[in-house]
């Protein structure tokens, strides 16, 4: 993997040259970083505070504690107009301070060490008739998305911290082209690749392998603009999943069969009026994939996938979203996972320093598979953006989750998590 991430490097590198330079000068104007030539340079790192009311998402006797977190990340940023490159990659160490309120707590097996991210993209002729984008990836991470990286949503919580990890490699590639200026074609094709695993001690040479996933796939789409800001969209994906070996007598799932996954979206986005927006996408998919049914019934309802959402912006520096969405997904420890949810989402700057953003969700959740349940969730948050200096922000955050089973008494819960920190650098 680094040989290969080593000479995407020296063929972004050819590409800046045999550009010629001054190619990405415009472009690079407007890029935060430390210029170092025609190449931007961005270091950062961000460090928080954190307080959990219930670190184990526990429906009896929940414990509190404080934590710290710590992410430094670098990236490499080649600006141009017509040719964009990026190279970043970032590391994460989180920990609990076991200072709750709970005598004789212990959340050691929380801590994280090995969280990290590395990855490449190249955004190729990216002005004319032919385009290509490729963006391998690379990265380590717990597998409850809850704490990894900076994703604090409501829905991203709803695992709550977890000893799990998750090594993966995602190796994206995407043609488009462009015959007017009214279309837009992609074509795309990747292998996707994760392991989660559990770590019984820290740097576990021996871990126990938890699930082995990889999925071979591509599709293609259209983006016709029939008026200045209306948009017809269609999208298809298939995908084989084919599974590895794992630890099968030391965890509780069963192995899975190989299944082929696809979906088809059609629908519209465009402008109502010069403050109101709108996207509405309806799709259809064999949501039973991971559960290895090759002869899918597409006469079945619950493949029925959508997306709607309203956005208003009230003035320039505003926006208001409301929204539903239904789809499915998949998780090692459960066939596949079909959630439909409302949501209302706000962003704003005040004083071009203040940003603030706040997002409110109610969750409809069906599993199947090893895990099998149904379960409601309600989250809501709100997080502040302090800009004191291009290189120097001050963030707060609280956010708030509770899941509510209804078809098992397992996984309730209530949890409310705030954060408070500073940021350094060009993120």
């Amino acid at each position: 993997m680094t040989g290969r991430l080593n000479w995407l490097v020296g063929c972004a590198l050819v590409a800046v040259l045999v550009c010629g330079p001054g190619l990405a000068s415009t472009a690079l104007c407007a890029e935060d970083g430390v210029a170092l030539g025609e190449i931007v340079f961005k270091p950062s790192v961000r460090i928080e505070m954190v307080y959990d009311s219930n670190v184990r998402r526990a429906t009896l006797s929940p414990e509190a504690d404080f934590g710290l977190q710590l992410r430094p990340g670098i990236a490499f940023v080649y600006p141009g107009d017509n040719f964009r490159w990026t190279l970043d990659a970032y590391y994460r160490f989180f920990s609990y301070f076991n200072a709750g309120d709970t005598p004789g707590i212990d959340h050691a097996d929380l801590r994280v060490f090995t969280e990290f991210g590395l990855g490449t993209q190249l955004d190729v002729n990216r002005e004319g008739k032919i385009g290509l984008q490729f963006g391998p990836s690379l990265h380590n991470r717990p597998a409850s998305s809850a704490v990894s990286g900076n994703d604090v949503s409501a829905a991203a919580r709803a695992a709550g911290d977890s000893g799990d990890q998750e090594l993966g490699v995602s190796v994206p590639v995407k043609v488009l082209f462009r015959p007017t200026n009214a279309f837009l074609i992609h074509v795309k094709g990747g292998w996707d690749w994760s392991r989660p695993y559990y770590p019984v001690v820290t740097f576990d040479p021996n871990p126990i392998i938890l699930g082995n996933r990889h999925q071979v796939g591509g599709g293609a789409g259209i983006d016709w603009r029939f008026f200045p800001r209306s948009h017809v969209l269609f999208n298809g994906e298939v995908s084989r999943v084919l599974w590895g070996s794992f630890s099968d007598s030391a965890v509780n799932h069963s192995a899975q069969l190989p299944s082929t996954e696809w979906k088809l979206w059609l629908g519209l986005q465009g402008d109502i009026t010069r403050k109101l927006s709108f996207m509405g996408m309806v799709g259809y998919g064999n949501v039973d994939f991971g559960e290895g049914n090759e002869a899918f019934d597409v006469n079945k309802v619950r493949g029925l996938l959508g997306q709607v959402e309203f956005s208003l912006r009230p003035a320039l520096t505003q926006r208001l979203g409301i929204g539903f969405r239904r789809d499915f997904r998949y998780r090692y420890f459960t066939n596949r996972i079909i959630e439909t949810q409302g949501y209302f989402k706000y962003r704003g700057l005040f004083f071009e320093r203040l940003q603030i953003a706040a997002d409110f969700s109610y969750t409809y959740r069906d599993m199947a598979g090893w895990l099998t349940r149904t379960e409601h969730q309600w989250g809501a948050g709100v997080n502040v953006d302090v800009l004191l200096a291009r290189w120097f922000h001050v963030l707060a955050g609280y956010q708030f989750s509770a899941v509510n089973p209804t078809s098992t008494n397992e996984g309730q819960f209530i949890d409310n998590r705030i954060t408070l920190g500073v940021m350094l650098g060009f993120p």
